[in-house]
């Protein structure tokens, strides 16, 4: 097999499982956002999958070495460089929306329950864990 040909068929599986990474991450994004915990669990474990098929993928490719690089080729690898900065951002934003929602729920115990804040000390200086505060909305975030 000629190696262009090789090179073109490893871009184009590493171009679909990118697509099946994307779509992953979308799917991540709106189970975090509606609270859906299986659906979450189910696409982390296909999303550790598919990366670890990029990555058997791309050093696949690393180990031919091709200096040479057919316009095709080149458009596709641009086409991945463009899906794994796009896979990026969808990771910053899941985890900005993550650390937000987690310090505002954080901000609302802290003054709904202030006691949580306070550091009780024994006589012998270390810190004492207070019995934990039940509260119960009858409201959803």
């Amino acid at each position: 097999m000629n190696k262009n040909t090789q090179l073109t068929e490893i871009l184009l599986k590493e171009d679909a499982v990118m697509d099946s990474i994307l779509d992953a991450q979308v799917k991540i994004h709106e189970a975090v956002k509606s609270r859906d915990w299986f659906t979450l669990d189910s696409n982390i474990s296909k999303m550790q999958d598919l990366s670890v098929q990029f990555i058997d993928l791309e050093n696949t490719r690393d180990s031919i070495k091709e200096t040479d690089f057919t316009a095709e080729e080149h458009k596709l690898m641009k086409q991945i460089q463009s899906k794994l900065i796009k896979s990026k951002i969808a990771n910053s934003t899941l985890n900005d929306y993550v650390k937000i929602t987690k310090g505002f729920v954080q901000n609302v115990l802290d003054n709904v329950v202030p006691q949580r804040r306070n550091v009780l000390y024994s006589k012998n200086g270390t810190i004492v864990k207070q019995q934990p505060v039940s509260v119960v909305l009858n409201k959803v975030f």
